[in-house]
């Protein structure tokens, strides 16, 4: 492609940084963020072009690998891009730690893409994809170490911060990345190492409602042996009480940031396999929603409602405790109840009432 080409491009890129930087503190399965660029050339603007390709590139393989299960992207050949097909793909793009010289360019890339462009991308191949995301989830990270447990400092932490894994389809918000009235980061004074490590439940609920999450996932990390050996537990809260999802525990080669990246996408491949859809089924589906309070039915009707299957969900009734619903789903009736036991609610067929909804206890 011709330089002015090029250049009209890394203009847009300019321009667009600004507006991408609001859109990317937003959860959003569409956001790549941390996509390190480098290239050197004979000149500074052919090395800023080959690593900004290189780039996009490279983003647009991570969000296909977000969305896609590994069966699909190898049937449809999409375990590479051309730059034009990700150029494409891209609404805009951000640029951090940006270093050049004469001959070389670097930085780290977030890039936000085009949601309407990726759909027609996967239509086109006819992929199944999974573009929903799971309830967020607070990570507690704790560091084992020779002198001790940390919690809020070291690499551990530092790798949940700067992971970015909020974008992900099962996101993952890192604790200390919100602030307090005072500036502090957010429920450094609810919760120590200790208790995290022995699960109190009082100090994980009040880290829940702090953060805006009914789920708090402590996982625990230790490195040695160019290894790094995780293992956590994932704290579910409602107003019924708590239930608890061990995190099988994982080793592998490599750094901290690594670990999470790990994680997430097991966590993430889990997911997909419930949500994705194939084909056009779609179903009807009358429920009744039961609940103790107002607080729980709020919670429920969330719980439906926000369901990546659940297209639509029409309240037909409501009583003191219980609800008349109907969902009209895609998928299978299975992946139905398999969504929204992840999203904190049992559907199951009661003798006397049909299909129910309730709180998981």
């Amino acid at each position: 492609m011709t330089t002015k080409f090029w250049q009209a491009v890394l203009m847009a890129v300019i321009l667009a940084g600004g507006a991408l930087g609001a859109q990317a503190l937003a959860r959003s399965p569409f956001t790549v963020t941390g996509v390190e660029i480098d290239a050197t050339a004979d000149t500074a603007f052919e090395a800023q072009r080959r690593a900004m390709s290189d780039g996009q590139i490279r983003g647009a393989l991570r969000l296909i690998e977000r969305l896609t299960l590994p069966e699909d992207r190898d049937s449809a050949g999409l375990t590479v891009i051309s730059a034009e097909e990700a150029a494409a793909l891209i609404a805009g793009l951000r640029i951090s730690n940006e270093q050049r010289s004469a001959t070389r360019y670097r930085g780290v890339l977030s890039v936000q893409f085009d949601p309407r462009a990726v759909r027609s991308h996967f239509a086109q191949r006819g992929v199944a994809f999974v573009e929903s995301q799971a309830a967020p989830v607070l990570v507690v990270p704790v560091l084992e170490g020779e002198g001790g447990d940390s919690l809020w400092r070291g690499g551990w932490h530092e790798a949940w911060l700067a992971g970015g894994h909020q974008h992900a389809l099962t996101p993952f918000i890192a604790l200390g990345s919100r602030q307090g009235e005072d500036g502090e980061a957010l429920g450094r004074g609810l919760i120590s190492a200790s208790e995290a490590r022995n699960l109190d439940e009082t100090a994980l609920r009040a880290l829940a409602r702090a953060y805006d999450v009914n789920a708090v996932a402590v996982i625990l990390a230790r490195a040695g042996g160019g290894q790094v050996r995780t293992v956590g537990m994932v704290l579910h809260f409602d107003e019924a009480g708590v239930r608890r999802e061990e995190l099988a525990s994982m080793a592998g080669a490599g750094d901290f940031a690594g670990a999470a990246r790990r994680i997430v996408q097991r966590q993430e491949d889990a997911w997909k396999r419930i949500a994705v859809v194939r084909g056009a089924e779609r179903g009807e589906l009358e429920v009744t929603v039961l609940f103790s309070n107002l607080s729980e039915w709020r919670a429920l009707q969330g719980a439906v409602a926000g369901a990546a299957l659940v297209e639509n969900a029409r309240l037909d009734a409501l009583s003191r405790t219980g609800a008349a619903m109907m969902l009209t789903h895609r998928g299978a009736r299975d992946q139905v109840i398999a969504e929204l036991a992840a999203r904190g609610a049992r559907m199951e067929r009661d003798r006397e009432l049909g299909w129910t909804v309730r709180s998981r206890r």
